[in-house]
């Protein structure tokens, strides 16, 4: 995937599905790094921006949705875009399905980590 310039790849077990960003809504008065809820199959998730994650400056517009597994529940990540499933290897290298592109600008990104901190309700923050 692709976010403020750079290519990111998220461990796949982290990934529930992608989804368009259509309907996203934003919540008034929550950080700027949250770019709002979104409805998925009548579940409300909560969507973060990737690159105001990164780099504290919002997106302009996200191209795609990744819905994170975060425990139980799911969490959205606003991305410029995704481009596909690749297989990284021990050595930091990327390769597409056919196993023959090496990309190793791919930067590995635990997604549900740098969510987590953002994560908190009102209640476990104050605990």
């Amino acid at each position: 995937m692709r976010s403020g310039g750079d290519l990111l790849g998220i461990p796949i077990a982290q990934v529930r599905e992608v989804v368009r960003p259509t309907g996203v809504r934003p919540v008034p008065g929550t950080p700027a790094l949250q770019a709002g809820i979104v409805n998925v199959r009548g579940a409300i998730v909560t969507v973060l921006d990737l690159q105001a994650l990164r780099t504290g400056v919002r997106a302009v517009t996200p191209g795609s949705i990744v819905l994170l597994s975060y425990g139980s529940r799911m969490l959205g990540l606003a991305v410029d875009a995704v481009h596909d499933v690749r297989v990284m290897t021990d050595e930091a290298e990327a390769k597409d399905a056919s196993g023959s592109a090496d990309l190793s600008a791919v930067m590995p990104l635990d997604a549900v980590a740098l969510c987590a901190r953002h994560m908190h309700s009102v209640e476990e923050r104050e605990r």
